[in-house]
């Protein structure tokens, strides 16, 4: 990384500093702000402009070890002869005449850096130089800091500007980091780099470094991302304990208080006896006080105070500081809702006697927006005899963070001590998701359920093992099975509880694949309502499964718009909760509207962060789907990776110029799809098929997408009701089904020799493209290839242009040697060339990352 980052975000600053340095009225600039907020870095610019412009410069910067030292700032200037033992007014001249002479007739320009610092004469130079307009003198001072009267009678007189140097806006901070990375972070390392610097130039520099150092911070795909925790150099650590230092036991006390409990209420600081404290410590800048709803809190100025204050409190003051944590919450009466999950921490902390039910409910209590936080307290009440509730508990934590091998080893424990069917039926529904979807060994997890229906009785056991039947069936793509195996379980379980909402979950994924999007929306709907209201561990999880079902469900049914705003909100609602699944989740939300949209780059940056979010590389219960349509989304970029199953297969064989194989495997993935009755997913594989160029077939109008599928797959030779169907797939946002139909219009048009009409396609299917970043269709290509040319001779001449032989062709095509011939003549023959050289430039061509192969 560069030593000097970029200067990002001071374009308001840097005219403001040049208005001043223009103005003869004006000889002086003071650069305040708080520490690390650039105002050296502004000033080291500018200084810079000038000397480039013919200015004669200095750089002062002043020391507490040279404060008491008269011209010690100064000292590296003066002339080797001065006079050191006339009065004070003779000492002056003579320095402030022996600078401006050392200008030699240029502008002279000083800059003072930590200008609080200043000696008293050296302070009195610097206004002296300014008031005579002997230099022009720019003055650095952290905020809210005494400076020598004669620097401040400088911007009282008006002799100087001043500028007060802000944090950055968090835009800004993204655009600072891209720079000095030279690539982008992805949204969580943003969050959190953010979160952490708050706009503060130098801490951002530190935590980065830091995390190059480390390895912490990576690039991978072209974009950076974090993994692990943030660390700061020990630099930024210094800077830190300087600031905080400056206490005395009193602030000190507070400070830690604040470290280990922010924020606090000032009411029981202040009967803890803490105002006079709490006034000084705002007055130094170390803390801020903030009102929320009718509370008034106090929290460190920077969130980086705390992390270097925790380090360096040893583990006897912790205890005695979570003691008075303890204190000053049981002073309030711990009446808001997240006061008792705190008071139970701090109670554990300080070694305080504390019920284990009380740290059950504190732990579910935290399962929406801590999760570490919610497992430490679990495992705690599991160790403290919380009984049979505590250690399911801690397996659904240990569950929902990642943790599927210790999740399950505990559960396998828990299976034995059981005292009711309906514990022993949790248990195994529990532990057969988490082998299935956590662990990927569906086929024990299909025994697991199998061996628990005959060891239990009684209608909700078997509801709770259905329900997870069903979950392992929805999984595997039998949606009509599942959903008919999950109504009579939800008839018989009314009651908002954690076992409705499992087989709501369920049934939202495969009715989003079914196409029934009304029935899937009133499932998402009620089962967020009970996933906001219930305190089980399940139901975090089940919340990020819902709104991926429902953007899903809005997709298909054609309400882009709204499906993005959902996603976008539930991305910036994961980022800053820094749940992994719950990122995950967002990302592939975000990653379906992309690709709905035919923003094919975006498409494939959210469905990669979504398989890389999962920090602990384990499957979740669509991931597989994921994995499939990011290899969908790269194919119609025109790259080719390895395909999942055949949807994503028939894709990669496009992308290779393999249409007849492309039409194959799409035509069996439709076909199983609508067996299982996923009749949406059949509905938009039947309608690649239009897209390869092939005939999919009746795609019954069923409403949303699938209307507009309809309709395209009807007006294939019929080049106005072709525009038409594109006009309808832009109005919806589907620009890339849009831009498709009409270049399939223009080739239409082109047949029956319409140039005019073609042109205006085509020119439509372009506009609608711009917006499709990185689109490379097979239905796209006839906007750059000969538009006489029929699927099967652009499929053959593609290849052989590539440089594959005729039989190489022929057994990628399953066809003879004399067919690829036959064909090849008569391509030559419409396109006017001799043989197999020209092809390249006429035809285009194939996908990158495909090879030509092998053949004779």
């Amino acid at each position: 990384m560069a030593n000097d980052w970029p200067l990002v975000g001071r374009e308001q600053e840097l005219a403001f500093a040049r208005r001043a340095l223009a103005d003869p009225e004006v000889c002086g600039l003071l650069l305040t702000g708080r520490a690390g907020a650039g105002k050296t870095r502004l000033a080291k610019v500018l200084l810079a402009e000038l000397a480039a412009g013919g200015a004669r410069t200095h750089w002062v910067r002043a020391m507490s070890s040279a404060s008491t030292i008269p011209f010690g700032a100064f000292a590296h200037l003066l002339p080797g002869t001065a006079d050191g033992t006339g009065d004070r007014a003779h000492r002056l001249n003579q320095v402030a005449g022996h600078l401006t002479r050392g200008a030699e007739g240029r502008r002279l320009v000083l800059c003072v850096d930590d200008a609080h610092l200043l000696d008293d004469l050296s302070a009195t130079l610097v206004h002296q130089l300014a008031a005579t307009a002997s230099a022009f003198v720019l003055v650095i001072a952290p905020h809210g800091v005494s400076v020598p009267d004669p620097v401040f009678a400088m911007w009282k007189d008006r002799v100087a500007e001043r500028l007060d140097i802000r944090e950055l806006t968090r835009p800004q901070t993204t655009e600072l980091i891209t720079a000095a990375l030279g690539g982008r972070l992805d949204d969580g390392a943003e969050h959190r780099l953010w979160s952490l610097a708050l706009g503060n130039p130098l801490f951002l520099r530190e935590l980065v470094q830091g995390g190059l150092d480390s390895g912490s911070l990576s690039a991978e795909d072209g974009v950076w991302r974090w993994s692990g925790a943030l660390a700061a150099t020990p630099r930024l650590v210094e800077l830190i304990e300087t600031r905080t230092d400056r206490v005395d036991a009193d602030e000190r006390r507070l400070l830690e208080l604040l470290a280990f409990g922010e924020p606090l209420g000032v009411e029981p600081l202040v009967r803890l006896g803490a105002e006079r404290v709490l006034a000084s410590t705002e007055r130094a800048g170390l803390v801020v006080s903030e009102r929320t709803g009718r509370r008034l809190n106090v929290r460190l100025a920077h969130p980086l105070y705390a992390d270097v204050i925790r380090r360096r409190t040893s583990p006897l003051r912790q205890r005695d500081t979570y003691r008075m944590l303890a204190q000053t919450l049981d002073l309030t009466g711990a009446r808001r809702a997240e006061d008792k999950p705190r008071l139970v921490r701090w109670r554990l902390a300080a070694g305080l006697p504390t019920d284990p039910q009380l740290v059950r409910a504190a732990a579910e209590t935290l399962l929406r927006k801590d999760f570490p936080q919610a497992e430490q307290l679990a495992a705690e009440a599991a160790r403290m005899g919380g009984g049979f509730g505590a250690k399911f508990l801690l397996a659904q934590v240990r569950i929902a963070g990642g943790r599927h091998a210790d999740a399950d080893s505990l559960l396998v424990e828990l299976a034995g001590e059981t005292v009711s069917d309906a514990q022993h039926a949790r248990v195994a529904a529990t532990r057969a998701r988490n082998l299935a979807f956590g662990l990927n060994r569906c086929d024990e997890a299909s025994a697991v359920l199998d061996t628990a229906e005959t060891a239990v009785s009684g209608a909700s056991a078997a509801d709770e093992l259905a329900t997870a039947q069903a979950a392992l069936l929805a999984a595997a793509g039998a949606s009509r099975e599942a959903v008919d195996l999950l109504g009579p379980v939800l008839d018989r379980n009314r009651r908002g509880d954690a076992l409705r909402l499992a087989a709501l979950v369920v049934a939202a994924g495969a009715l989003a694949s079914s196409g029934r999007t009304d029935a899937c929306l009133g499932v998402v709907d009620e089962g967020l309502e009970i996933a906001g209201r219930i305190p089980d561990a399940f139901a975090p999880g089940a919340r990020v499964r819902l709104e991926h079902a429902r953007i899903v469900a809005l997709c298909r049914a054609g309400r882009l718009e709204e499906a993005e705003d959902r996603a976008g909100d539930g991305y910036r609602d994961a980022v800053r909760d820094r749940w992994g699944p719950a990122v995950a989740g967002a990302a592939a939300s975000l990653g379906t509207v992309a690709l709905a949209y035919g923003n094919v780059r975006g498409a494939i940056r959210w469905l990669r962060e979504a398989l890389a979010a999962d920090a602990h590389d384990q499957p979740h219960e669509f991931r597989p789907a994921v994995a499939a349509a990011l290899v969908r989304a790269t194919a119609m970029s025109g790259r080719v990776t390895e395909p999942v199953g055949e949807w994503d297969g028939a894709w990669v064989a496009a992308a290779r110029g393999e249409l007849s194989r492309a039409v194959e495997l799409a035509t069996s993935a439709a076909s199983v799809a609508s067996a299982d009755g996923r009749l949406a997913v059949a509905a938009e594989i039947r309608h690649d098929l239009v897209r390869f160029g092939a005939s999919p077939g009746e795609i019954p109008a069923a409403g949303g997408m699938a209307a507009l599928y309809s309709a395209h797959a009807c007006a294939v030779s019929d080049a106005s009701a072709l525009d038409e169907v594109a006009s309808s797939f832009a109005e919806v946002g589907a620009r890339l089904l849009a831009a498709e139909a009409s270049a399939q219009a223009a080739r239409v048009y082109r047949a029956e020799g319409k140039n005019g009409s073609a042109a205006m396609s085509a020119q439509r299917a372009r506009a609608w493209l711009a917006s499709c970043e990185d689109a490379a269709t097979p239905a796209l290509s006839s906007l750059d290839t000969p538009l006489d040319l029929t699927v099967r001779e652009l499929e053959i001449a593609r290849l052989v242009a590539t440089g594959l032989t005729s039989r190489a062709v022929a057994d990628r095509l399953v066809v003879s040697v004399r067919t690829v011939d036959n064909v090849l003549h008569g391509v030559y023959a419409k396109l006017g060339i001799s043989g197999r050289r020209e092809l390249a430039s006429v035809v285009g061509p194939l996908a990158s990352g495909s090879s030509p192969g092998d053949g004779p």
